[in-house]
This record gives C-alpha cells, structure tokens and sequence, in this order.
C-alpha cells in the first residue's frame, strides 16, 4: 500500500458536516445505543453483588451480548450514513447473520489488547491500531472474525502512526465528551466514529488521501 497521510482538520469536518445532516437521526441512534446498551452495563457493574452467583453472571453476560449486539448496529449506521446511504432505525437491530464474526472478533481483539498493554504498553497500542477495522470489514463483506482482523492489519499497513494520531483524537473527544456531564458524548462519539468510518472507506476505496476526494467537506 503507497503512504497516506490523514488530514485529521479534513476528516473531523466532514464528520461534523456529516453529523449535522443526519443530525435527528444521528442524535436518536446515538441514545438508542447508550440507552439499551451503555446504561445496562454501568448499572450491572455498580451494582453487581459481592459474590456473583450463577443468576447474577448470566444477567451480566445477557447484558454484555446486548451491548455488543448493538455497537455492531451503530457503527453499521454511522458507516452507511457518511456514505449518504440509506439509513433506517430496523439497521441497529438486523445484524444477526453477521453477528457471530463480530462478537468472536470482538473478543479475540480485546484480549489481544489488553495482553498487549501488559507488555510494556506499546503491544497493545500496536494491536489496537492495526486490528481497528475488522466491524466495518465483516459489516461490508460478511466475512469470519478471523479473515476480518487480517484484512483490517493488511489495510493499516504503513499507517500504523496516522492511525494512532486519530485514535487519539478519537479517544480525547470522547473523554471531553463524558467530562461534560455525560451529555457531550452524545456528540463526540457519533462524531468520533463517523471519523473512523471515513478513514476506512478512504483506504479501501484506494483513495489518494484520507480523507478521500469521495468526502465533501
């Protein structure tokens, strides 16, 4: 793959010009997701017992499976609305053929990662970065989680430092986001993932930059 640079001013405009299009849809998707996904594991993880039985562990997993269930489905409308696809609510929820692939290689990329960070940190970053893609990859080509995470490194080759520079970003909106009485996030994580989105379609379309020419700011 020839070198890329990220535009990060580019790519964050035509996030926020994307977001601002779709806003009511945006905003309703995006409570959606917190609401059914986000909120349910903050409260089973505030109040989960002491000594978990055997009741309280498969509400947690329940509650888990749901979370993932539905990140799938946002980052699925996020990716087709920066595209200017059609979009509907049924998209957040009608992701089960593909879903097995993206649990599988949502949990083999968290392991990885956190064994990463363990060593030394910098393993973990790697992985973080180079692995990132794999939900837009099984989302667009419904393929096992296994040949998702290689085509996700396979694309990220040579833009292991540009991605990290946008994960940064993505990472400190985000957390600007939630310091914001929590309201912010509902901006900053939509935002941050329709970024992430446009890298990606950026890259497979064989663009001469990232953002691509495709991408009207």
């Amino acid at each position: 793959m020839k070198d890329l640079s990220i535009d990060l001013v580019k790519l964050f405009k035509i996030s926020t010009t994307k977001y601002g299009k779709y806003a009511s849809f945006v905003v309703g998707a995006t409570l959606t997701f917190l609401v059914l996904g986000i909120v349910p594991k903050i409260y089973s993880m505030l109040y989960a017992p002491e000594q978990p039985t055997m009741e309280s562990q498969i509400v947690s997993f329940v509650i888990t499976l749901v979370q993932v269930f539905l990140s799938l489905g946002f980052i699925k409308i996020m990716l087709l609305l920066v595209q200017d696809k059609f979009v509907e609510v049924a998209d957040m929820f009608n992701n089960f053929r593909i879903f097995l692939s993206y649990f599988v290689a949502s949990f083999l990329y968290g392991i990885a990662v956190a064994l990463g960070l363990l060593l030394l940190v910098v393993p973990g970053i790697y992985i973080f970065v180079r692995f990132q893609f794999y939900p837009h990859i099984i989302i667009e080509e419904e393929i096992s989680a296994f040949a998702a995470l290689k085509k996700s490194f396979d694309l990220s080759q040579n833009l292991t430092l540009e991605l990290f520079l946008l994960q940064l970003v993505v990472i400190t909106l985000n957390i600007l986001g939630i310091l914001l009485f929590g309201v912010g996030i509902v901006f900053t994580y939509p935002l941050t993932t329709m970024a992430t989105a446009v890298a990606y379609k950026s890259i497979t379309d064989k663009g001469d930059t990232i953002p691509s020419t495709a991408f009207k700011a």
